[in-house]
């Protein structure tokens, strides 16, 4: 285990990379302290930070008040791509999670924010990435049509080549082509040698699928390097370090994590979940996913009921039967819908 006086050390080398971002709600939500956005924003009126507070909602649940504070935006300022994509991603992850009936208002909603985007900058991603995706998902009934996805794709290449090419790969796997989805995230790198997201891209894929370990490192190293304040290739590095049993590697990475990302754990949590996948070192796997659960995660990463659920399985790979029970049982109060871990909890209960 990595010393203390280490762990000092290597936390101090690796000041937060957010300090400078203090002062703008968007830049601390493109780099992921969502929260911090969302108070910052909560503070001022104009129409960047009421899109800002109202992306923060959406991720965290609140489609109602989301909504009414992307409404707010709009009304603000008319001809903001931002404020009206707030909105559309508002009534589109509504949609997601509502009845048959409102998802159709609300997706039909989603489509025409975000096409109102596009009328006043037709070159923004966002709402580009969401029409491309909406066409594939979305029936006829609510405006889907997949034929209008080819074109789509053609200008968020044209906007931004990293992401377009990203999609590329998506749909290549999708068709189950991994070897055109790789030539896709190469190509991307290719256009932007210097992207963090490219590289992180490519490195989870890599690294997901075991098709080259070594060089998943490589780019996810390069990634950081870049960009610290990314999440993915922490993952990457901490899920590849923990596989490979490579202890102080792993702790450094960690600590080094944490630190860039302004305190945020996902990267420990990915190596608590790998080590609980591999079946080995339990305990450490207990001791990375209770670090992860002693911070409250942000929205969109991963849940206290899904790190409950690994922290279960960590625990009965330790023979501690009555604590992996307790753990998957709140892990289940939590969120009901979580089966994997209801599963984990009828069998342990046998």
């Amino acid at each position: 285990m990595i010393r203390p006086t280490t762990m000092l050390l290597l936390l101090l080398a690796a000041a937060p990379v957010l300090a400078g971002a203090d002062g703008d709600p968007a830049t601390l939500y493109e780099r992921g302290a969502y929260r911090r956005a969302a108070a910052l924003a909560a503070t001022r009126g104009d129409a960047a930070s009421l899109a800002v507070l109202a992306r923060v909602r959406a991720l965290e649940g609140e489609y109602e008040a989301a909504v009414a504070t992307a409404e707010r935006a709009v009304k603000a300022a008319p001809g903001s791509a931002d404020a009206h994509y707030a909105l559309s991603e508002a009534h589109g992850l509504r949609a997601r999670d509502a009845g048959p009936l409102k998802a159709l208002g609300s997706a039909r909603a989603f489509k025409r924010e975000a096409e109102a985007a596009l009328a006043v900058d037709p070159g923004h991603v966002e709402s580009l990435m969401a029409l491309i995706e909406f066409h594939r998902m979305a029936p006829g009934i609510v405006g889907g049509d997949k034929k209008k996805r080819s074109a789509l794709l053609d200008r968020l290449v044209a906007a931004d080549p990293v992401r377009g090419w990203g999609m590329r790969a998506q749909d290549a796997l999708r068709e189950k082509d991994t070897t055109r989805a790789e030539l896709c995230w190469r190509k991307a790198i290719e256009l932007d040698p210097a992207s963090a997201r490219a590289k992180a891209a490519l490195a989870q894929w890599l690294a997901g699928s075991r098709r080259d370990v070594p060089l998943a490192e490589k780019l996810a190293a390069e990634a950081t390097a870049l960009e610290p304040w990314r999440i993915a290739p922490w993952q990457v590095l901490a899920a590849v370090q923990a596989h490979q049993k490579r202890w102080e590697e792993l702790d450094a990475t960690l600590a080094k994590s944490e630190a860039a990302m302004d305190g945020r754990r996902d990267a420990w949590f990915s190596a608590g979940r790998q080590l609980v996948s591999d079946h080995v070192e339990p305990v450490r796997a207990e001791r990375y996913l209770r670090h992860y659960l002693g911070a409250e995660p942000e929205p969109a990463a991963p849940t206290p009921a899904v790190a409950r659920w690994r922290l279960a399985l960590a625990l009965e790979q330790q023979a501690k039967k009555p604590e992996a029970i307790a753990e998957l049982q709140t892990a289940v109060q939590l969120d009901p819908e979580l089966d994997p871990a209801r599963k984990d909890l009828q069998r342990l209960k046998r």
